[in-house]
């Protein structure tokens, strides 16, 4: 990447942290082999707060849901040891009278299930997600033969319940399919240090600002490991894993085989008309949070804390974009702005050294 390119995507960061986007962020991409990091602002806008350096760790939101959940679902069909057409009550029996059994693993994944988006399950003294289900059946499933996608974190809750009920608790699945085999490091479940942290939201419930604790209330409820959100880490932490998703489509990868890489990243199979692939999103036509660049192979997903990973086997290039967008309030969206811009300018600087 030229530095004159460098320079640009640099000023357009730290612009942002100056109108209060975020406090800090850090960037780091990837195109044909070649990585470039950047990273700015301060972990918060509170008087004690330090500055975001490239090992800072941030909450990575929903960004769990690819890095964890469907990375190890993707491990297991690849080993032949899950069939994502299986339904959810030949893994919990409990579930063999209810709705819920009847859904398949990957009308969860692709967020076609017909489960409502979210439900305040910190608000129940009870933590047992199961029975919870039950409770609220009907409230939790609308639609007899779902029409359309709804992004789901309830159908993630889902399938963390049967990876847990199948094949053990998700820490130990995780390190073991993913974290061992690729060595990756810096990539953790809270709660974590302060200093090593970053800021998210300052949380009216638990009245005090969320840093190195997950902000996920419903998460937290659980315990703080789940399949929707939990993991925390730095961008530059983050790229090998992205890397291996990469050569895994271009069919060069020992971790996964393209075959089952590219199943889980083929667009549309929530729906005609939907752009979700299995756990991953793919780019949309229109008003995509990739940008105009991207080519349409991309696959990636977002994190509600500014968080974001896209890779794009076409171009052989990564980005993974980490803000705290959410702090100190949910409120400002400027992010679904600044999202497409910051990947134009990523993606244009490598069309100057040729796609």
């Amino acid at each position: 990447m030229k530095l004159s390119d460098q320079k640009l995507i640099g000023n357009a960061l730290n612009d942002s942290c100056k109108t209060f986007v975020f406090s800090g962020y850090q960037l780091a991409t990837e195109f044909k082999g070649a990585e470039v990091c950047w990273h700015g602002g301060q972990t918060s806008y509170w008087p004690e707060a330090t500055s975001i350096e490239d090992n800072s760790y941030f909450d990575l939101g929903s960004l769990t849901k690819v890095i964890l959940t469907t990375s190890v679902i993707a491990r297991l069909v690849d080993q032949n040891k899950l069939d994502v057409s299986l339904r959810v009550r030949e893994f919990i029996p409990e579930y063999k009278k209810s709705r819920f059994g009847e859904i398949t693993l990957k009308k969860l994944l692709t967020h076609s299930s017909g489960l409502i988006g979210w439900f305040p399950f910190y608000l129940e003294k009870n933590t047992n997600v199961l029975e919870l289900f039950l409770k609220n059946e009907n409230k939790f499933l609308l639609d007899e033969v779902p029409t359309k996608t709804v992004y789901s974190d309830l159908g993630f809750l889902l399938l963390g319940e049967v990876l847990k009920k199948g094949f053990g608790d998700l820490q130990t699945l995780f390190k073991r399919e993913v974290l061992s085999p690729l060595n990756l490091v810096g990539i953790e479940l809270g709660p974590l240090s302060f200093q090593k942290t970053v800021a998210t939201e300052y949380c009216l419930e638990r009245k005090r600002l969320i840093q190195g604790e997950v902000f996920d209330h419903n998460t937290v409820h659980f315990g703080g490991v789940c399949a929707h959100a939990g993991l925390f880490s730095s961008a530059k932490n983050l790229l090998p894993w992205a890397r291996e998703w990469l050569k895994a489509v271009q069919g060069r990868s020992g971790w996964l085989s393209r075959k089952t890489a590219v199943e889980f990243v083929m667009a549309g199979q929530g729906g005609a008309e939907s752009t979700w692939a299995l756990g991953w999103d793919t780019k949309s036509k229109v008003f995509s949070s990739a940008g105009d660049l991207l080519s349409m192979e991309s696959f990636g997903h977002l994190g509600f804390p500014g968080t974001s990973v896209w890779i794009d086997p076409r171009k052989s290039g990564i980005i993974v974009l980490l803000t705290n967008r959410i702090h100190p309030s949910r409120l400002d969206e400027r992010i679904k702005r600044f999202r497409p811009f910051i990947h134009n300018l990523v993606a244009k600087s490598w069309e100057s050294h040729g796609s």
